[in-house]
């Protein structure tokens, strides 16, 4: 009995041994390019200047498109190597996007020395996001010499959270100006990912990559939260946001309804039709490989 014992734990140990040299960790970073971009708003600058004895009137619009997938990613991933081509691994990758912004700027000015004024209606926004991406992917490796090329094909899931806030200054009638933020939230999305890489062999478990990653992914929000609503006038501040119904605080969107049945009642949130969000990028990546076997590819 007690070799039947000593027999079979000595069979799952090597078993895990085996299989705990396939295993490796990878963590790294990059930053990401928008593709896919799409339209944000615009950035509208209008000006009239009066001298005494003419107005010049200057005018510019230009759109603004994007998408949340550009900024910086950290990631990390826990991996196994089926054989020195076939790998599966398991990437988490946390994305900070960049800030994209969109104003309406208008100005009213005169320089006439008996007539002095000048007068700003600015409407300015700013949204942005941040993830944390689920990546499942395949490894097909080349594994061979000291830098083995790959290629890496798999699915993202992602629940993304957006924020926003946007402020509008007026001086015509005083100093007025309201200052909003909120969030877009809740839906769960999926997406592809794609990449090649290069692994360089620094020692026999050490690993330094490069890779170029192409993501395609849609977010859909499920929620909209207003979390800040502050006026101020004269320089004294209004919070708006207790004494605001909840439909004007909070919309729910929905693939499709029945607008016959909500939106009746002030109490409640509002329903809306999804919109789609852009997170699709095309990023550069490096970090470093460890394996926790014997041996490296």
């Amino acid at each position: 009995m007690k070799k039947i014992i000593t027999s079979f734990f000595l069979i799952i140990f090597l078993s895990g041994a085996s299989f705990a040299q396939g295993i490796y960790l990878r963590a790294g970073g990059g930053y990401g390019l928008p593709i896919a971009a799409s339209s944000f708003g615009e950035k509208t600058l209008y000006s009239q200047v009066y001298d005494g004895t003419k107005t010049v009137n200057d005018n510019s619009t230009k759109i603004v498109t994007g998408s949340y997938g550009s900024g910086i990613n950290f990631n990390f991933a826990l991996g196994y190597k089926f054989n020195e081509n076939f790998i599966f691994e398991l990437n988490t990758q946390y994305l900070i996007s960049n800030k994209i912004k969109t104003f309406d700027n208008v100005v009213y000015k005169s320089t006439n020395p008996l007539n002095l004024y000048s007068n700003f209606n600015n409407r300015n926004s700013t949204t942005s996001a941040k993830a944390l991406l689920l990546n499942p992917s395949f490894i097909f490796s080349a594994g061979f010499g000291k830098a083995a090329p790959y290629g890496r094909f798999g699915f993202i899931v992602s629940s993304p959270k957006v924020s926003g806030e946007s402020l509008s200054y007026n001086n015509g009638d005083g100093i007025d100006s309201t200052a909003k933020s909120w969030e877009l939230t809740k839906g769960l999305t999926l997406g592809f990912q794609g990449a090649i890489g290069m692994n360089w062999k620094l020692s026999e478990k050490l690993d330094f990559y490069t890779e170029v990653n192409f993501i395609s992914m849609t977010y859909y929000a499920g929620e909209y939260n207003l979390t800040r609503d502050i006026t101020s006038y004269d320089y004294t501040l209004i919070d708006n946001l207790p004494n605001m119904y909840l439909w004007n605080k909070k919309t729910i969107y929905k693939k499709e309804f029945d607008p016959s049945t909500v939106n009746n009642d002030m109490s409640k949130a509002q329903v809306a039709l999804r919109e789609a969000s852009p997170f699709s990028s095309l990023s550069f990546q490096v970090g470093i490989r460890f394996s926790l076997g014997k041996k490296s590819e």
